[in-house]
C-alpha cells in the first residue's frame, strides 16, 4: 500500500496548524492542569510509557479488540448465511437480530460483567456480541437489495442453497458488507475501551480511568491520541483488505 506525498500533505499541514493553535491557546489560558500544551502532552506520553506500562496495555487492548472483532465477523457472517438458507429461520430469527442490532451496545456490558467476571473474556465477548449481530443484520438487509432476476437466473441454472448464498448473494452484497465491517471495526474499539474503563485493571481503558481519577488531563489527551492512532491504523488495514478483495472479485481495477 503506497502512500503518496500529495495525498498526505493536506493532513500534515492541517495537523501543523492545529498544533500551533493548540500551543498558542495553552499559553493564553495558562492553566496547564486543565489545558496542557502539546509539549506537556508529549511528556505525559513518555511518562505513560515509562511509569504506566503503556506499551503492554496497548498490547492487551489490541489483543482483545482483534480477537473479538475477528470472532464477531465470523459469527455474524455465519449467522447470516444460516438465516438466509432457511426461510423459516429468517422469519423466526430476523426480528431478534434486528432487536439486538439496533440496541445500544453498552447495555450488554453490566450483564456480561455479572456472568463472565472481570477478565479478558469479558471484553472479547462484549465485542463479539456487539459486532456479530449488526454484521448479520447488515448481510441479511443487503441480500434484500439484490436484483431478484439474478437470483432467478441462478436458480434456473441449478444454483441453490449454500452455493447460491456463497457464490451469488455474498459477492453481490460485498460493498455493503465492507462498509459495515469498517463501521464495526470502530465500534469494536469503542466497546473494548468502555469495557476496560468500567471493569478491568489493564488495557488503555483502565489507564484512562486512572488518569481521569487522578485528574491528569495531559495523560488523558495523550491516551486519546494513542487510541485514535491505533483505531485509525486498524481502519486502514481493513480498508486495505477490502480493496484487495474488491479487486479480486472485479469491483475495482
Amino acid at each position: 500500500m503506497k502512500i503518496q506525498i500529495h495525498s498526505i500533505l493536506p493532513a500534515a499541514i492541517l495537523t501543523s496548524v492545529v498544533l500551533v493553535v493548540w500551543y498558542i491557546l495553552s499559553t493564553i489560558i495558562a492553566l496547564p492542569y486543565l489545558f496542557p500544551s502539546p509539549i506537556s502532552v508529549g511528556k505525559a506520553l513518555v511518562r505513560l510509557f515509562i511509569e504506566r506500562n503503556l506499551f503492554y496495555n496497548m498490547l492487551y487492548t489490541l489483543y482483545r479488540v482483534l480477537l473479538g472483532f475477528v470472532l464477531g465477523v465470523l459469527l455474524g457472517i455465519g449467522i447470516s448465511v444460516i438465516v438466509l438458507l432457511s426461510s423459516f429461520l429468517k422469519r423466526a430469527l430476523y426480528p431478534y437480530i434486528v432487536f439486538t442490532a439496533v440496541m445500544p451496545s453498552i447495555v450488554f456490558i453490566p450483564l456480561l460483567m455479572i456472568w463472565l467476571g472481570l477478565s479478558d473474556l469479558l471484553v472479547i465477548t462484549a465485542i463479539v456480541v456487539c459486532t456479530s449481530l449488526p454484521i448479520a443484520y447488515s448481510v441479511i438487509s443487503a441480500s434484500k437489495n439484490i436484483d431478484p432476476e439474478i437470483i432467478d437466473v441462478a436458480r434456473t441454472l441449478g444454483i441453490t442453497g449454500k452455493t447460491l448464498i456463497l457464490k451469488i448473494v455474498l459477492p453481490l452484497a460485498i460493498t455493503h458488507i465492507a462498509s459495515m465491517l469498517k463501521i464495526e471495526a470502530g465500534h469494536s474499539w469503542r466497546i473494548g475501551f468502555i469495557t476496560e474503563y468500567l471493569a478491568l485493571s489493564t488495557g488503555l481503558g483502565a489507564l484512562m480511568f486512572f488518569s481521569y481519577s487522578t485528574l491528569h488531563v495531559d495523560e488523558i489527551i495523550a491516551l486519546i491520541l494513542v487510541i485514535g492512532f491505533l483505531s485509525l491504523s486498524f481502519q486502514l488495514c481493513i480498508e486495505h483488505v477490502e480493496t484487495t478483495i474488491m479487486k479480486k472479485w472485479g469491483y475495482l481495477k
